[in-house]
């Protein structure tokens, strides 16, 4: 789409704009400005991976998953148990028994080594071990989306912020205007030349600039407080954003979104990845399921000794040469009847299989549906950038058109009043749809899984 060149007084504009930007700062509620620390994009964005509280839970999942990839692991291996045991008794003897102050005393001990292994459980085991290791993927591929999310909430609220601030300088610089023709007027309705009606309608606009002013400071502050609260910057900690300075004037700066190319990279988008690893790890649970009808085989080895005193030989005869014993074994187990369990058992893991399958469609279905609208409004913020920036064009031609003619006595300051009111707006509508391209086509980077590479692409381009 072809787009018209903005007339001389719209980078006038702007640099009125930038020369408002640190009084709009600085003319915040004094718990914000004093000695604000600023606040660059990249410096957001490496807070937010460091200290974001839900990251670091996404993060402490993977930790828990890991843990049971290695307890799946362990069933490969025999287990191995030591028992000692140590018997003290009282006893009767011929003299009389142990409650008549007679007995004999006499001491025992044991000890034991025993070792068993899982040679087979139908498959049990070996599925256990795929199941925790797709789990662990899940999670792995599950931090990543949650990183991705917040990467866009973070630089989204960024520019929202940054877009308050220029609200408040477009306000502080029209409230500016509208005292100095307050003062004008005054001086006018004193000498005679204007009319009292004229000052209070003038005093009315500027009540009107001061409210808007003070609900422009109020978004600003709140704005900065989500920012803030992404970050884990405390509430009270005062700091400013920094304007990355990306020429976002001008869509063409921006890389181009494509459709085709977005929808191969979807299947590989991690939320996606991530649901394919929880369906593998349902077919796995089914495995498990249905080995509750297959035999068992398991070894077993141990070897044991004691002594006790009532046996003839000292305790290294009897533990050392007497009384050690070794044995191994095999066994077999074949299920015959189980109460119905592994039937149940294998009816409910089919059915979590068929919703695994289902959310993995709806997902998929979703993430489509999501990516063209966000397509959609990249388009729709083209239109809108391009629409606004004429439109502020157009209006400040007039305006300044409109102001000749109110000098010479040929337009009634109502009409000029007007005119400012539709540059204010067009001002900021300009600036809404600056942001909204940008932030349009970051969220078309999300929908479909690039946007670490898009805003590092974009970064190094700002630098």
């Amino acid at each position: 789409m072809a787009h018209q060149k903005i007339p001389k007084q719209t980078p006038s504009f702007h640099s009125r704009l930038a020369a408002c930007a640190l009084a709009a700062l600085l003319a915040l509620p004094a718990a914000q400005a004093e000695e604000p620390s600023a606040l660059t994009l990249p410096q957001a964005i490496n807070l937010a991976l460091d200290h974001n509280i839900g990251l670091q839970r996404s993060g402490l999942a993977i930790e828990t998953r890991v843990t049971t990839v290695d307890q799946a692991q362990a069933d490969y291996s025999p287990d191995l148990s030591l028992r000692l045991s140590e018997n003290v008794g009282l006893s009767s003897n011929d003299n009389g028994g142990i409650f008549e102050g007679e007995g004999r005393w006499s001491d025992s001990s044991s000890a034991s080594l025993s070792s068993s292994l899982s040679l087979y459980n139908g498959g049990a085991r070996q599925a256990s071990l795929e199941l925790a290791k797709a789990e662990l993927e899940a999670a792995t591929l599950d931090f990543d989306r949650d990183r991705q999310a917040l990467l866009y909430n973070t630089v989204s609220q960024f520019f929202q912020t940054l877009l308050r601030s220029k609200e408040i300088a477009i306000q502080l610089e029209e409230l500016a205007t509208r005292r100095e023709e307050l003062e004008r007027i005054q001086i006018d309705v004193e000498n005679g030349i204007r009319t009292e009606s004229e000052y209070l309608r003038q005093q009315a606009l500027v009540s009107n600039s001061e409210r808007l002013l003070a609900q422009a400071r109020n978004a600003y502050a709140n704005s900065l407080y989500a920012l803030k609260n992404i970050l884990r910057i405390p509430a009270p900690e005062s700091i400013v954003c920094e304007d990355p300075n990306l020429s976002i004037e001008d869509p063409s700066t921006l890389s181009e979104p494509n459709l085709p190319s977005s929808l191969a990279a979807l299947e590989k988008r991690p939320d996606l990845s991530a649901q394919k690893a929880r369906l593998y790890s349902a077919e796995k649970d089914l495995v498990i399921a249905r080995s509750g009808k297959r035999p068992t085989v398991s070894a077993s080895a141990s070897l044991s000794t004691g002594y006790s005193s009532n046996t003839a030989g000292s305790f290294s005869d009897q533990a050392l040469r007497d009384e050690p014993r070794a044995s191994a074994g095999i066994s077999v187990s074949l299920p015959i009847f189980d109460k119905r369990r592994t039937e149940l058992s294998t009816l409910r893991s089919r059915i979590a299989l068929q919703q695994e399958e289902l959310i993995l469609e709806n997902l998929r279905l979703s993430a489509e549906t999501a990516l063209y609208q966000a397509e959609q409004d990249y388009q729709t913020a083209k239109l809108q950038l391009a629409a606004s920036q004429n439109q502020l064009a157009a209006t400040e031609s007039a305006l300044e058109a409109e102001l000749s003619r109110y000098e010479a006595g040929a337009a009634t300051l109502l009409e000029v009043n007007s005119l400012r009111s539709s540059r204010l707006d067009a001002a900021v509508a300009v600036e809404e749809a600056r942001f909204a391209l940008f932030t349009s086509r970051l969220g078309v980077a999300y929908e479909d899984g690039t946007i670490e590479s898009f805003l590092r692409q974009t970064l190094q381009l700002a630098n």
